[in-house]
């Protein structure tokens, strides 16, 4: 396979390989492993080991309620189907689709950890690329996050109706604006007096269990909201013969419907390299959510069937 986005380095080094009927069921390992700031991808595992692996790991970062909440979250929502106690499906899309680089949600709810397991890969794409995050980028003071935020003119909220807006509206105070937001929008509130605007914000940093640091995190609500995070990720692949010429980039993008800007950010000021990895039955991957962007490369109609679980926490 040619190598793409040639200016962002392949890495082998930050990959530890492990085999689940040997070592791979440690999760003290795995841990000391993400704590280098690596990537662990555990080789012949079963789903009922990859469940107990992943249940171990989130345990020894006090995320085990969360790595089950989100779980949960995906059947309640309906975007996702559970699998198994901790795992689910990975959102659809068409088989012509590319996933552009992100970290899992955002940084309201700060997911820690994510993995990857494979049911089955027979295609001729389907390839899952992660991505390392630069955290000394000059690219953070360009990108912005959609955020929501209380208006000026919101009537002061009492402590049980703040509890219920900061949980629906994913709210991180109750002060209005902050230096920098551009407003989007006004947008609907079910909570009487309260006023509610989306605004893209400067990023800030979130704390990382794992490295016990703050990070900049690429999370999905900067990267799906910029219309440069799918060009320059489109661009890159168009050059290594990825996509045909003739295709619409509205029907590659599986973000396109909330993109709302243009940042001006190309790929290769924001991460400092990648792993590129064609899954196989039975592969379990792990990485550190805050440092390490995911992405999914697309595959030709009918080549095959790619069965994916993702889990979160």
């Amino acid at each position: 396979m040619n190598d793409f986005l040639a200016r962002i380095p392949q890495d082998p080094s930050r990959l530890a390989v492990m085999d689940a009927r040997t070592t791979g069921m440690d999760a003290r390992r795995i841990l000391e492993i993400l704590k280098q700031d690596s990537v662990v991808l555990i080789r012949d595992a079963a789903v009922e080991q990859a469940e107990v692996i992943l249940g171990d790991v989130a345990a020894k970062l006090g995320l085990l309620e969360s790595l089950e909440l989100q779980a949960s979250f995906a059947d309640f929502l309906g975007h996702r189907r559970r699998i198994g106690k901790y795992q689910m499906s990975v959102n659809k899309r068409e088989q012509h689709e590319f996933i552009p680089p992100h970290s899992e949600g955002d940084s309201f709810i700060n997911l820690q950890l994510a993995s990857f397991y494979c049911f089955e890969n027979n295609t001729d794409g389907g390839e899952t690329v992660v991505f390392n995050l630069s955290d000394s980028s000059r690219a953070w003071q360009l990108l912005r996050e959609k955020v929501t935020r209380v208006a000026p003119g919101s009537r002061a909220l009492s402590s049980s109706e703040w509890l219920r807006a900061r949980g629906l509206y994913h709210l991180r105070n109750a002060v209005g604006l902050c230096p920098g937001d551009r407003i989007l929008r006004e947008r609907s509130c079910e909570i009487p007096g309260l006023r509610l605007v989306d605004v893209l914000a400067l990023p800030v940093r979130s704390h990382s269990l794992i490295l016990d640091t703050d990070r900049y995190v690429y999370w999905d609500s900067i990267a799906s909201t910029d219309f440069d995070s799918w060009r320059a990720f489109e661009r890159l692949l168009r050059q290594d013969g990825r996509i045909a010429e003739d295709a619409a980039s509205d029907r590659l993008d599986n973000a396109s419907s909330r993109r709302v800007w243009s940042s001006g950010v190309d790929h290769n000021v924001l991460f400092t390299c990648k792993l590129t990895l064609k899954l196989e039955p039975g592969d379990l991957l792990l990485q550190n959510n805050l440092t390490w962007a995911h992405a999914a490369l697309g595959w030709s109609p009918n080549s095959g069937t790619r069965n994916m679980a993702a889990a979160f926490a």
